[in-house]
């Protein structure tokens, strides 16, 4: 159990480096206390900014402190920091009905008045409260206010460069006006304030805390986005102080709401998930809003652009030429399906399986991801107990105001809701849905979201290809379950063997198969047989059954199904020229391409 004498130097930094890791151990472990110091530090940085740094105020500030840090004076701060009234319409009182000759009258005043209702240590705290109040009010009626810092900035592997000095970022930082944040390009960060914001900085981010240059305002939320990409959650700002994010060619107002932004080299890209953000680009007379389901880009010579986003990342991901997303051409060339019949065992049964994703947002607890004692990433998510805790499961987790994911392996929930995981691989759901190498998390290269038979598809039409899953036995490669032969797009088995299916391989009907004699024209039948003709099945892995496609649990197993794919399985041929050169074949495509995202490349 930690000590309030612990707690108060490890808030100082005077900790040894040792007692410092036993406090954030701890703190690890315990929601409640790690909120209550989260709640300390803003208080701190508050008085800190609101007090200055001159000799003279250094006394009042270590009396507010040390009082508002006493255990007996819980209320107080609970007051001061989420209940202002009171101190506030005192302060705006005295503002209005005193002409003020010098801020040390009126500073007088208020402390009075605070004195006058209460005695002992109350009376002092309450003084001291009032007093820092009153500051940070006529900073505010200046024009001086501070910009409001992060409470918490959990970065794995990133650099602040501080006074023209950089050096690793870590734990013992808290951060100030004016620091660059570097996020390495194999890793992410996240910034916390204590009202519930959190902005999460992609890999190769690179941020500044502090004002921006496109506005005259001094206080709030602010930043500079240099570089990279961030998914942020906003809560409620308050009025007139809205959040500021600069980039080098565009203003970003936000009042509340939940959006992604990303900078490259000409322009920067806006797509807002839920609420309302207002983008004011370098050719722009008024700002441009973009409302939910909405983007907007900015670049340096033209207006911002902006409209509504042709498809849900969440719902349709990847990019418009991901393996994923890119039709058959009418140069595919077909081969027979190698090895054994698909039904030399008798008919499939059950043939779809569920490989269900997970989303969280903005209402659900923030829990991190810990691989090996290290925390790598948050998430949010409500209940960890209805995860699937096999090694050999792979797990993806959505985030809602975030477009990307998190796929994990070997999940299991700890006693403080977090994630312990044994490997972690964080995807982007506008990028490719491949990893050209494999790794832990994804030990074929391909994403467990790829192929995926969603919600709604079935009666609006799939647009893309599926993912099957085939018995062990019909695959080459040695017996080892992990490393089967794999063909582009997958990556990481063993050689691929003609006289097997290989890990990757591209399946499709033919194009003189009549779909519609066998699966009518209309109805999950004829979807699932026509992305089998115009897309292809990619084989993803192994399963205990000779075939099976998979669905987010949203499309569930009927003798209907299972009658059609008796049908239609033994059909499909192996697309042999599905090569990074001629994806789907090559030649004409049969399907339009899929729209492409706000920040892909044409």
């Amino acid at each position: 159990m930690l000590t309030e004498p612990q707690l108060i130097a490890y808030l100082e930094g005077t900790l040894a480096p040792d007692e410092r890791a036993q406090v954030e151990t701890v703190l690890a472990h315990d929601e409640a206390l790690r909120q209550r110091v989260l709640g300390q530090m803003r208080l701190d940085t508050a008085l800190r900014s609101s007090l200055g740094g001159t000799k003279e105020n250094e006394r009042v500030k270590q009396s507010v402190l040390a009082v508002l840090r006493g255990e007996s004076e819980a209320a107080l701060k609970r007051q001061v920091l989420a209940d202002t009234a009171r101190p506030t319409r005192l302060v705006a009182d005295v503002v209005k009905r005193r002409p003020f000759k010098s801020w040390l009258a009126g500073a007088q005043e208020v402390t009075r008045r605070f004195t006058t209702a209460a005695t002992g240590r109350w009376a002092i705290a309450g003084a001291a409260a009032a007093l820092a109040l009153f500051v940070w009010f006529g900073t505010v009626r200046s024009g001086r206010t501070e910009v409001e810092l992060p409470s918490l900035v959990q970065a794995n592997d990133a650099q602040v460069v501080r006074n023209g000095t950089s050096s690793p970022w870590n734990s013992n930082y808290l951060a100030r006006a004016g620091d660059e944040l570097r996020v390495a390009s194999s890793n992410s960060a996240t910034i916390h304030f204590a009202d519930g914001t959190a902005l999460h900085l992609e890999p190769a981010t690179r941020l500044i805390v502090g004002g921006t240059a496109k506005t005259s305002r001094s206080g709030g939320k602010q930043f500079f986005l240099l570089a990279g990409a961030l998914s942020a959650t906003v809560a409620r700002q308050s009025d007139g102080r809205p959040l500021l994010i600069e980039t080098p060619h565009a203003l970003v107002t936000v009042v509340g709401t939940e959006f992604d932004l990303r900078v490259a080299t000409n322009r920067t890209s806006l797509e807002v998930t839920h609420g309302l953000v207002k983008m004011t680009g370098p050719s722009d007379a008024q700002p441009v809003s973009v409302a939910a389901g909405e983007f907007a880009v900015a670049s340096p010579k033209t207006a911002t652009q902006s409209g509504r986003l042709a498809r849900n990342p969440f719902l349709w991901p990847f990019s418009s030429d991901s393996p994923w997303n890119t039709p058959l051409g009418n140069g595919a060339k077909f081969e027979p399906w190698p090895g054994k019949s698909i039904l030399v065992d008798g008919p499939l049964v059950d043939g779809l399986r569920s490989r269900r994703p997970f989303m969280g947002g903005p209402p659900q607890p923030l829990r991190g991801i810990w691989i090996n004692g290290e925390r790598r990433g948050d998430v949010r998510f409500a209940d960890v107990n209805i995860l699937p805790s096999l090694n050999r499961d792979a797990v993806v987790l959505l985030q809602g105001g975030r477009r990307f994911a998190f796929e994990l392996r070997g999940v299991t929930a700890r006693a403080d809701g977090d994630l312990d995981t044994t490997a972690m691989e964080r995807l982007d759901l506008a990028g490719p849905g491949v990893f050209a190498k494999a790794s832990d998390a994804m030990p074929l290269g391909l994403c467990s979201l790829g192929g995926l038979i969603r919600a709604g598809e079935t009666e609006n039409g799939i647009r893309h290809a599926l993912a099957a899953r085939v018995s062990r036995d019909r695959l080459g490669g040695r017996r080892d379950v992990s490393r089967p032969s794999t063909v582009w797009p997958a990556t990481g088995g063993d050689a691929p063997l003609a006289e097997f299916l290989n890990v990757g391989t591209l399946l499709a009907l033919p194009s003189d198969v009549d779909i519609r004699k066998l699966a009518g024209d209309s109805g999950a039948g004829y979807e699932i047989a026509r992305a089998m003709q115009d897309y292809g099945v990619y084989v993803t892995g192994t399963i205990g059954f000779p075939f099976a496609l998979l669905t987010d649990s949203s499309l569930p197993n009927s003798p209907s199904i299972d009658a059609l794919l008796n049908q239609l399985v033994p059909l499909l041929r192996v697309v042999s020229n599905n090569t990074p050169q001629t994806p789907g074949g090559g030649g004409e495509p049969r399907r339009p391409s899929a729209p492409r995202f706000p920040n892909e490349a044409k």
